[in-house]
């Protein structure tokens, strides 16, 4: 240390904030030597240099555990914004945003493409209705009550990969699902269109077996046989298999889907791509922020914030509930009932995020 070092060490010394140091007697002598107005011995220059290393060890200290809790206030904020600006744009324009992005596989495969770039966090949280066959007589009208509920609020392009969709080194999962992915190897991602008929277009060229991002629901009678089916096709069991005996994810997200009634939620990632959707309206979204967390590496998995589209719910059209949603019990225009995080996560539980360790 040079003599220019040692002078600016003592004047930030003379200027600095000892009370963070809890040692009584380390305390009142680095108070007393600020007090001296001469020249410091080589013992006490020594002290002092000591004591400016306990202050920043315990500046460390207090501040550990500060990027987990930036990280989860990020979320937080970004959770409220991105709903704010996709309800505004709603409420100016009457649509929402199109182009979002299906975090399930074109044809429901759970493996490759979309399902290999979800963390696990995210498919013990999300599920998919995966349609065999939009033809088949028990589903058609079904899915074509649910395109005409979308195709209603401006929503009838979903970017899709498919299970084959392979990535080069270096890609980035957030951008997967663009079309003009710098890193997408075979078979990128493309659009699945669809009609207020329901039929349903990938690249172009019908597709009949398809299948959509959600929340899975249950009837909430505590056991797995209980069920939850839209169409006759069970709607009741996560990305990573779990069978649901019970519909509380869905009742805290939003009160009005009772813990004990089967919904149909889609689950659609605010990709890159919804942004583009709004550039000609006068509440044009800026961009669509990454939702990393500290159980999801952007890096690694899928990061975005997810919106969840209420279509349907068993009863709505006043007959009894049996656990099955028909085509009657798909509302006339999708219902955006609210964002999560890629774990799932309402606002209050990613600003509890850092505190408790999820």
């Amino acid at each position: 240390m040079n003599i220019n070092q040692m002078k600016e060490a003592i004047k930030k010394f003379r200027a600095a904030d000892f009370s963070a140091v809890k040692d009584e007697e380390l305390r009142a002598k680095a108070q007393k030597l600020q007090a001296k107005q001469g020249g410091f011995t080589l013992l006490e220059l020594l002290v002092v240099i000591t004591l400016l290393a306990t202050l920043a060890t315990a500046a460390l200290v207090a501040y550990e555990g500060i990027g987990e809790n930036a990280q989860d206030s990020a979320a937080s904020s970004n959770l409220l914004a991105a709903e704010s600006s996709v309800r505004n744009f709603r409420a100016v324009t009457g649509n929402y945003p199109n182009q979002w992005d299906n975090l399930a596989n074109l044809a429901g495969e759970t493996a490759g493409g979309a399902f290999g770039l979800l963390a696990d966090r995210t498919r013990a949280f999300f599920g998919q209705w995966a349609i065999p066959n939009t033809a088949d007589a028990t589903v058609a009208p079904v899915w074509n009550a649910v395109a005409a509920s979308l195709n209603a609020v401006g929503i009838n392009e979903l970017q899709t990969l498919q299970t084959t969709s392979t990535f080069l080194p270096g890609n980035v999962p957030n951008l997967a699902f663009n079309e003009s992915n710098p890193q997408a190897d075979a078979n990128p991602a493309d659009e699945l269109e669809f009609d207020e008929t329901g039929a349903a277009l990938y690249g172009g060229v019908a597709a009949t077996d398809i299948a959509f991002s959600i929340v899975p629901s249950d009837t909430g009678d505590g056991t797995a046989s209980g069920g939850c089916s839209a169409g006759g096709i069970a709607i009741n069991t996560t990305f990573g298999g779990t069978t649901l005996t019970s519909n509380r994810a869905l009742n805290l997200i939003n009160d009005h889907l009772d813990d004990d009634g089967c919904h149909l939620v889609l689950a659609l990632g605010f990709g890159k791509d919804v942004p583009g959707t709004t550039l000609e309206s006068t509440v044009a979204i800026a961009q669509a922020p990454t939702a990393g967390t500290a159980n999801v590496n952007p890096a690694q998995n899928y990061a975005r914030l997810i919106a969840l589209f209420q279509v349907g719910e068993d009863g709505s059209d006043g007959t009894v509930a049996d656990g099955n949603i028909t085509a009657a019990e798909i509302f006339p225009k999708a219902r955006l009932i609210g964002f999560v995080d890629p774990e799932g996560r309402i606002v209050d539980q990613t600003l509890a995020g850092a505190n408790t360790g999820a």
